[in-house]
Formats: structure tokens, C-alpha cells, sequence
């Protein structure tokens, strides 16, 4: 037997851990600049890229898939969310916008809620076969197509359509080349549609009823 194989396993997966976890740091701290950058310089259709939760949901749960284990994906996750965050912020200080304490408060407990969650969701979906496949894919299509729903049934008048529509159709894209990847039989299918459906409906609640905490806390 080969004493040194699981120490050598477990150095890897460290290394693994720490290499992912710099690389969702840096590219949310420079996701979160970009975002900052980006606002009031896209065109009119284009626009609420640089205002959507979606983009920055899309990045952690793509930052989050080469991490080596669940754990390690949970916190490439919230690392991300939390960086682009921190990004967003300096680079609007930087630039004489301070943020507001209610902005901090509401998405960093999106990053220590969401962050993680995308990054099991991520693993799930990449390691394990079955319902937990299904729930990792619909913990980002969920997201993509509550907040796509939103744009255009809430702040269509304020917004343009046709970042919305493209939005949502990335969802059901993603959600179909996941569920083609990874998902086997119809019944797995149906319950990655259903799982999606919840988390987009409880998105869409939640971006409703959220905001409230930015005007509470000031």
C-alpha cells in the first residue's frame, strides 16, 4: 500500500483550494471594478449589464465550477460576490461615488447567502449525478430567469427589453445545455424545470421586498 497517496491527494486538493480561491478573488475584485466602470457608458440596451445581479451570478457559479471540492466551491462563491463587491465599491470611492451603507449591508448578505449557495450548486452540478445535478443547475438559471422576469414585468418602463429577453434566454439556454450535459431521463429534466421555476419565483420576491433594507439602513 502506498501510504503517501492520500497525502499527496490531500496537498493537491489544498493547492486546488488556493489556486481557485485567489482566481475567484482577483476576477471579482476586477468584475466589480468593470461593473462600476461600465455604468452610465453602455448603450440604452445594454445598460442594465452593468446594473444586473445576473452578470455577477453567472461569473461566481462559472468561478466556482474548477474548485475542487463542495467546500471549496462554497467559498469561491461567496469570495467572488464578495470581491466584486469590494471592486464595485473602491472603484466608485475612487472615483468620488461613496456607496451607501444600505448597498453594503443588502449584497454582502447576498454574498454570504447566494455566494455560497452558487458555489455547491456549481460543484453539484459538475460531480454529482441526479436531483443534486438538477438543484445545482437551477441555483444559476433560476437566478438569470427571476431577475429576467423581473426586468420586463417591474422596471421594463425604466429599462430596455431587449437586455432582459437576451437574458433569459441565456437561462434557458444554460438550462438546457446543463440538463443535455449532466441530466439523464425525463424525470430529472422535469425536476430541474421545477427547481428553476421556485428559485426564479422566490427571486423575484426577494428583489421586490430586498430593497427595502437599502432605505432602512442608511
Amino acid at each position: 500500500m502506498d501510504h503517501t497517496a492520500a497525502p499527496r491527494g490531500g496537498r493537491h486538493r489544498r493547492r486546488g483550494t488556493v489556486r481557485a480561491v485567489v482566481v475567484a478573488v482577483v476576477c471579482g475584485l476586477i468584475a466589480g471594478a468593470a461593473t462600476a466602470i461600465a455604468q452610465g457608458m453602455l448603450p440604452a440596451w445594454l445598460s442594465s449589464l452593468a446594473n444586473s445581479s445576473g452578470s455577477w451570478t453567472l461569473l461566481a457559479f462559472l468561478l466556482a465550477l474548477p474548485a475542487p471540492t463542495a467546500a471549496s466551491g462554497a467559498v469561491c462563491g461567496f469570495g467572488s460576490l464578495l470581491s466584486m463587491l469590494a471592486g464595485y465599491v473602491l472603484t466608485d470611492l475612487l472615483r468620488g461615488y461613496p456607496a451607501s451603507t444600505g448597498l453594503m449591508v443588502f449584497w454582502s448578505a447576498a454574498a454570504l447567502i447566494a455566494g455560497p449557495l452558487l458555489g455547491v450548486g456549481a460543484q453539484w452540478l459538475r460531480r454529482r449525478p441526479g436531483t443534486r445535478a438538477a438543484l445545482g443547475l437551477s441555483s444559476l438559471c433560476g437566478v438569470l430567469l427571476g431577475e429576467a422576469g423581473y426586468g420586463l414585468l417591474v422596471i421594463a418602463q425604466s429599462t430596455s427589453p431587449v437586455y432582459w429577453w437576451g437574458q433569459g434566454l441565456v437561462g434557458v439556454l444554460l438550462l438546457a445545455a446543463g440538463a443535455g450535459w449532466k441530466l439523464r431521463g425525463p424525470g430529472l429534466v422535469v425536476q430541474a424545470v421545477l427547481f428553476t421555476a421556485a428559485v426564479a419565483m422566490a427571486f423575484v420576491v426577494l428583489c421586490t421586498h430586498g430593497p427595502a433594507l437599502m432605505v432602512l439602513v442608511p
